[in-house]
């Protein structure tokens, strides 16, 4: 509840590390620039993740349930840097991942890009 804003992170990297999970206390992630939990749903969704939503206790939880995905997958980031910055890591596991408008990430984090470049990430847009 006191730093919602860590929840999309911690969310994509249980998935990636298959670590089931259930966060609670996230109502205020749906008013954020975009409506974050619909997002994560939507997007990890695209890699095979199935989560759900319990809108009444502001909760969001993944089982472990995850479908084959094979083909190249296009995570949008609505316009919402967070998203961007979450998902960057998901391409270690995907290597067919591709990250739609990058450049969200200077509202916060202008190095975003050429930091991930240096750590061993290949960047095919660089800022």
């Amino acid at each position: 509840i006191d730093q919602p804003d860590l929840a999309q992170t911690f969310i994509v990297t249980c998935c990636l590390l298959n670590v089931p999970f259930s966060f609670t206390g996230l109502q205020s992630l749906k008013i954020k620039e975009t409506n974050r939990v619909a997002a994560l749903i939507t997007e990890l969704g695209k890699l095979g993740y199935l989560l759900k939503e319990k809108e009444e206790d502001g909760e969001i939880s993944w089982a472990g349930e995850k479908e084959i995905v094979s083909e190249d997958v296009v995570i949008d980031v609505y316009e919402d840097h967070r998203m961007a910055m979450a998902f960057a890591p998901a391409a270690l596991q995907y290597s067919n991942l591709l990250i739609e408008h990058p450049e969200v990430v200077t509202k916060s984090y202008p190095n975003f890009c050429k930091d991930l470049s240096k750590a061993g990430f290949r960047i095919s847009k660089q800022l």
